[in-house]
């Protein structure tokens, strides 16, 4: 019968501890988290009941995170402790207790979307499929737990190479466009230079994006005389890059 072809999407609950994901990011790639791309990802796909994000967000650069996550969803939870002599936040517990107030519910979600890479999160897994639940785990690449892995229906870890390597190159261009509108030559080793100084992104992770952009043409060494030099200069096929979708600024 054709009527199954026009069930709905699949009800879904999203749990994120931010702080696994950020400093995940940060600390493995010097990257950012690409919250509104993995929630638009989402909402293609599932019928989004909720979206939590958890985290302290507290005096820390996370903190300037909060307005980003705040346009996305109402549900920010802020989870850090406020007793003396407690040094470690609650972000697991107070995550852990959403997720089975949320499984208790009569009209509960399909599936559950966690993004922590946390063992403390195995039981939970566990209970939420015993009780019929699909439960897919994302969490960061490198610091996601085996035993997540081998508990969830599915998992994915994050960031995928593609979202990696877009990055990156997203950090090379904007450099290069930079020093394009300054009227400004741009040679290799200062733009792996630059590039890692303004973003923190290590030199050896900049200088393979470079040549993955010039073994692919998108980027060209041309001579050019300067003050009786030769040096050799890098420049962008921007019409390429904005055809192939690498470049839309």
């Amino acid at each position: 019968m054709l009527s199954g072809l026009f069930r709905g999407k699949s009800s879904a609950a999203v749990f994120v501890d931010y702080e696994h994901w950020y400093y995940g990011y940060n600390n493995i790639f010097s990257m950012k988290p690409n919250v509104e791309e993995w929630v638009k990802e989402l909402k293609e796909e599932y019928n989004i009941k909720n979206i939590t994000f958890f985290g302290d967000f507290h005096g820390n650069p996370i903190e300037n995170e909060l307005p980003r996550l705040e346009k996305i969803t109402k549900n920010v939870v802020h989870t850090a402790s406020t007793k003396d002599g407690v040094d470690k936040d609650f972000t697991d517990f107070i995550m852990l207790d959403a997720i089975y107030r949320e499984a208790a519910k009569k009209s509960a979600a399909d599936i559950f979307i966690i993004f922590t890479g946390d063992a403390h999160f195995d039981l939970a897994i566990k209970y939420l499929r015993e009780t019929r639940k699909k439960v897919i785990i994302y969490g960061v690449k490198h610091s996601l737990s085996n035993k997540l892995k081998a508990s969830a229906n599915s998992y994915v870890e994050m960031p995928r190479s593609n979202q990696e390597k877009q990055y990156y190159y997203d950090a090379i261009l904007q450099s290069l466009f930079i020093l394009k509108k300054r009227r400004k030559m741009a040679t290799y080793s200062k733009t792996v230079e630059n590039v890692s100084a303004h973003t923190g992104i290590s030199r050896e992770r900049i200088q393979v994006a470079l040549n993955d952009l010039m073994n692919n043409k998108y980027l060209n060494m041309t001579e050019k005389k300067y003050k009786g030099k030769k040096p050799k200069i890098l420049e962008a096929n921007w019409k390429r890059l904005r055809e192939d979708g690498l470049w839309d600024k």
